[in-house]
């Protein structure tokens, strides 16, 4: 019976630490000394690293249910009927967005190739991209010569330059402009042609109204669409 209270003390105190780890992470990226996230979660750093052998594992377990979570999104978007243009663009950009305000994710996801090989989570993550890629390329969405590599920089790149400039103009512009590098020449040259700007959340171009504030969304759906998202994420 004495043992039980102690296992109930250490359970609260590993649950103690991941959301203490999560909020630090989120907010200063993993360069976030132990013995900070130790004083955020009121315990000491011997108790951490007992639970916890290094930084790394702890960034680990704190980032795998997000990266899980997109990996899941990517697998719906594979298997639903959308339009695969709509499908890898909006993806991109759901994936930025989330990035954005998370900089452990952004960190996760910026890591080399292999940084969760343990898990399988980075493997996973890029087959089901590449799956994206592929139709969004068959329906004539992406350019031919683009690589799942070539996507997986300009995602990285993408959520890096947001989160830098993030006070300094609407949120999602480098995320369009990633997008824009995929597209056939053809598709950026009607864009541009129509003055059009993209929808935040499947970065599908569309002709904004010209009164009223500058839209976000190019229909009701992306905008409830994108509401659901931010609420699950």
């Amino acid at each position: 019976m004495s043992g039980q209270p102690q296992r109930a003390d250490a359970r609260r105190n590993r649950d103690r630490i991941l959301q203490a780890a999560f909020e630090a992470f989120a907010a200063d990226g993993s360069l976030v000394p132990l013995d900070e996230i130790a004083r955020r979660a009121g315990v000491g750093a011997g108790t951490v690293y007992r639970n916890f052998a290094t930084k790394e594992a702890l960034f680990k377990a704190v980032v795998t249910d997000r990266i899980e979570r997109i990996i899941a999104e990517a697998h719906a978007l594979i298997d639903a009927d959308d339009d695969p243009a709509e499908a890898l663009y909006g993806f991109l950009t759901w994936v930025v967005e989330r990035a954005m305000f998370n900089h452990a994710l952004c960190d996760a996801l910026a890591m080399e190739m292999g940084a969760f090989d343990e898990s399988g989570q980075d493997a996973e993550f890029t087959t089901a991209l590449d799956a994206l890629l592929r139709r969004a390329q068959s329906a004539g969405a992406v350019r031919p010569d683009v690589s799942v590599q070539d996507v997986r920089t300009l995602l990285v790149g993408a959520m890096l330059m947001e989160r830098l400039r993030r006070r300094d103009g609407p949120p999602g512009r480098m995320a369009s402009l990633a997008c824009d590098a995929l597209r056939p020449a053809t598709k950026r040259n009607e864009i541009a042609a129509r003055n059009e700007t993209h929808c935040e959340l499947c970065a599908t171009s569309f002709t904004p109204a010209a009164t009223g504030r500058p839209a976000r969304f190019c229909s009701a759906a992306c905008r409830q669409k994108a509401h659901r998202r931010a609420k699950t994420t």
